[in-house]
């Protein structure tokens, strides 16, 4: 939703990363704008609530699509204390995957990894790194 008001603004998003998006009826977050770099999907399919198991982009020349990757939590368990014990009961894979460590690991990779190829490409285009005063 935030990627497309962006783009309403005529703003280039690099990368979105959703983390179990659960589909509402006012927006469709599988379907990924153009003015959308990269996306990549974590997701899981148990429980009431569940994330989009696949995100598709709205114009495939513009966006890339790094991956769908579902995970599972029927075989370890991941601390949610810090919801009530009726959410727990209710939606607990949801939270496991929002309070999973190596999810979170992964998406502090993509940022970093995003943000050192910034760097990469700003002192390429600037040569010696200085950037040039009006």
């Amino acid at each position: 939703m935030l990627a497309r008001q962006l783009g309403r603004l005529g703003i280039q998003v690099r990368l979105t990363i959703q983390v179990d998006s659960v589909a509402k009826l006012w927006q469709s977050d599988s379907r990924i704008p153009a003015n959308v770099d990269r996306a990549i999907n974590f997701y899981q399919s148990e429980g009431l609530l569940h994330g989009q198991s696949t995100i598709r982009a709205a114009d495939p020349a513009h966006t890339s699509i790094l991956g769908n990757f579902r995970l599972t939590y029927k075989h370890h368990s991941i601390n949610c204390d810090n919801y009530s014990w009726l959410v727990r009961v209710l939606s607990k894979p949801h939270h496991e995957i929002e309070n999973d460590p190596g999810v979170w690991d992964r998406v502090g990779a993509l940022i970093d990894y995003e943000l050192s190829s910034e760097i990469s490409a700003s002192k390429t285009a600037w040569g010696s790194g200085t950037v040039p005063t009006e």
